[in-house]
């Protein structure tokens, strides 16, 4: 015996299978996303971890990177890292003073960290690869919160650092000092440890990278997931930066990698100057121009109480030669030989290949665009001569 099923029956039975299919489909799918996501950031948290053995990341050409720190949204630290193609060849760091003098977008003279708050992170970098004359154009940055950096430093026990150089910082009418070797930094001296004041030793970059990789690798350990998981959101805004993941990664492979032995470390040329209540620092661009050169070309440093200069007075102008000698001495050059030579147009400065750029600073101190040439003058026996020439006193024919 058959019986008839009523429609209306037969179709709310058919709704609910539906209704069981579909909540089974949204919960297939909701599982394969938490796989998904799961496997992604296990993949990525992996990928952070700490190297055993980490490398410095080279391309086929030269790289920049910017390495800033701020608080309250001003600038408080500023490196450049400038990383060679060719393994033999070292890192070079320009440790750049927040407060150094550029030209803004508007042509106006401002701080750079004016600049920063101002207008923001790609005005500031445009800024900085103008003043180095287009020669170091920042290829990557990572600008990260000491704000944020000390509530995870506060929440992830204190980190362990070995510094080359003792570092004393005054932050708010105390004093910290770091002394030379280990150092425990927790979130009570880690401010003042990142905005210490712009010193040329370098002293200052080598505990800001040192702090910033230790804390890297013990937020991605297998110790510190779980928080890593839960805090996300809050760790992903201590910092701005042009890389992904990976490349972050690298980067911090990198500043693992460097030794305080094979590193330069190179501070702004320039001086503090007063203004009103503030302290600015003054950069020839001439100078930047020429330290940027200094980095792109390789050329190689010099120690300048080993050289002797020689000058010979070549636009027949009494007494010139004898008053530029006065002057490179006061900047710190030994002289040899002051006397004349035949005349010439534009100044010549001869230099041994290991003295090139003494001869490319002298040129800059002369502000001049001086003929360089590699070898001897015949008239000296010291590693550079210069010939002062008629374009130092307005003319060249």
């Amino acid at each position: 015996m058959s019986y008839y099923v009523r429609r209306p029956y037969r179709f709310k039975r058919n709704k609910r299978n539906g209704l069981k299919k579909a909540g089974s489909l949204l919960l297939l799918t909701a599982f394969i996303l938490l796989v998904f996501v799961s496997v992604r950031y296990f993949s990525l948290f992996k990928a952070l971890q700490g190297s055993a053995a980490p490398s410095i990341w080279r391309e086929d050409d030269r790289m920049q990177f910017l390495l800033a720190g701020k608080l309250d949204n001003t600038l408080i630290s500023c490196s450049l890292l400038s990383i060679p193609a060719a393994e033999e060849d070292g890192v070079q760091v320009i440790i750049i003073p927040p407060e150094v003098l550029l030209t803004g977008p508007e042509n106006e003279t401002l701080t750079f960290a004016e600049i920063f708050t101002r207008y923001g992170n790609g005005e500031a970098i445009a800024s900085l690869n103008r003043f180095f004359a287009s020669r170091l154009n920042i290829d990557h940055y990572v600008i990260y919160d000491a704000s944020g950096i000390e509530a995870i430093l506060n929440e992830v026990e204190a980190v362990e650092i070995h510094l080359p150089l003792g570092l004393q910082v005054r932050y708010e009418n105390t004093d910290y000092v770091f002394a030379e070797g280990k150092n425990i930094i927790t979130a009570d001296n880690l401010i003042p440890l990142v905005s210490a004041e712009f010193s040329r030793d370098g002293a200052c970059f080598w505990a800001e990278k040192s702090l910033l990789v230790q804390l890297f690798n013990q937020l991605f350990s297998m110790k510190h997931v779980g928080y890593y998981l839960t805090n996300l959101k809050q760790i992903s805004r201590t910092y701005e930066t042009s890389m992904n993941s990976r490349q972050l990664a690298r980067f911090r492979d990198t500043l693992q990698a460097m030794q305080w032995d094979s590193t330069s470390l190179l501070g702004l040329p320039g001086r503090w100057v007063s203004t009103g209540e503030a302290r600015v620092w003054s950069c020839e661009p001439a100078a930047a121009a020429l330290l940027a050169q200094q980095i792109a070309e390789n050329v190689p440093g010099y120690e300048r109480n080993k050289l002797v200069v020689d000058l010979f007075n070549g636009n027949g102008v009494d007494g010139f030669a004898a008053a530029t000698a006065a002057q490179l001495k006061k900047a710190g050059y030994n002289i040899g030989l002051v006397t004349n030579a035949k005349e010439v147009n534009i100044t010549e400065i001869y230099y041994q290949a290991e003295y090139k750029l003494a001869a490319l600073e002298i040129a800059v101190f002369l502000e001049t665009d001086a003929v360089l040439i590699e070898g001897h003058f015949p008239a000296s026996d010291n590693p550079v001569a210069v010939v002062l020439g008629k374009d130092l006193i307005g003319g060249s024919e």
